[in-house]
């Protein structure tokens, strides 16, 4: 009993370290090296105040995941849906960085009793790191949320990847969000069209070909970003032999300067191929 209040309280010494940018690597070590006498005090940082800086806690989160058992994994879950009202925008962006790290330690923990507060955090925070560690327990009542999330343009790279991991599991709800048009006083706004552009991007990516006859119906959508993804994606899927209404549209998207860098590098790619492929047949 006397060592392991020793170890609690050489670990409530020391956690404040985590603050101090040149020891905290050797902090987060020192304390993971005193087990689970480390985790209440590891809890009650994770638990403090939030500042501008997201590191120290994030290595509070992370020493939690790496140490283990029922009690850390309870405490990464009170600290993951702790009442969140910061109205600073840096404490914000810094606070929403420390529950990504909190939601890839459970996904380190690996307890399924997490996901019920990771889809939680999910849904009311729209954290990345929860899509992520979700997609990882492969839950499938995710989906719906992750392809709504995909209006968000800051979380759209990582938020698509996650839901890549779901395979075909995921094409009947991109299927769905792809006919979902948002407008305001009659007009398309941008999120959806991107939401449905991304979703018609990710059909083309997963590969299953009974999608095919669906995305023919997009290259008249009223949409450019839709019909060009809707282009793309039958390339990606059948190759040269798409229609020439497909292959148009590719071509004429290649001098659009509206275009992201990587949407503008597809374009390019997929003429190259396209012309290869035309050499190719003469």
């Amino acid at each position: 009993m006397s060592d392991k209040m020793d170890k609690k309280s050489k670990a409530r010494e020391i956690v404040y370290g985590l603050n101090i940018p040149m020891k905290c690597y050797e902090v987060q070590l020192e304390l993971i090296s005193l087990g689970r006498a480390a985790i209440e005090p590891l809890i009650s940082f994770l638990l403090s105040d939030p500042t501008n800086d997201h590191e120290p806690r994030c290595l509070a989160a992370e020493a939690l995941g790496v140490i283990g058992g029922e009690n850390a994994m309870d405490g990464l879950i009170t600290a993951l849906l702790a009442p969140c009202d910061v109205p600073d925008p840096v404490k914000a962006l810094a606070e929403e960085a420390v529950r990504n790290c909190i939601c890839h330690a459970l996904q380190e923990l690996g307890d399924k009793k997490a996901i019920e507060s990771l889809l939680i955090a999910l849904e009311k925070y729209h954290l990345v790191g929860a899509a992520e560690a979700l997609a990882e327990f492969r839950v499938q009542r995710a989906i719906p949320i992750l392809v709504g999330i995909l209006e968000d343009s800051f979380k759209r790279e990582r938020v698509s990847e996650a839901i890549l991991k779901f395979g075909k599991d995921a094409i009947e709800e991109l299927v769905k969000t792809t006919e979902l048009k948002k407008l305001r006083e009659d007009v398309e706004i941008l999120p959806s069209i991107e939401r449905r552009a991304e979703a018609i991007e990710l059909l083309g990516i997963i590969g299953d070909k009974n999608v095919i006859p669906w995305l023919l119906g997009f290259l008249d959508d009223e949409q450019e970003l839709v019909r060009l993804e809707a282009a793309l994606s039958l390339l990606n899927l059948v190759g040269r032999s798409i229609p020439e209404r497909a292959i148009n549209i590719i071509k004429s998207s290649i001098n659009n300067l509206n275009l992201n860098f990587d949407r503008r590098f597809r374009v390019k790619e997929a003429v190259c191929l396209m012309n290869i492929r035309e050499e190719g047949l003469q």
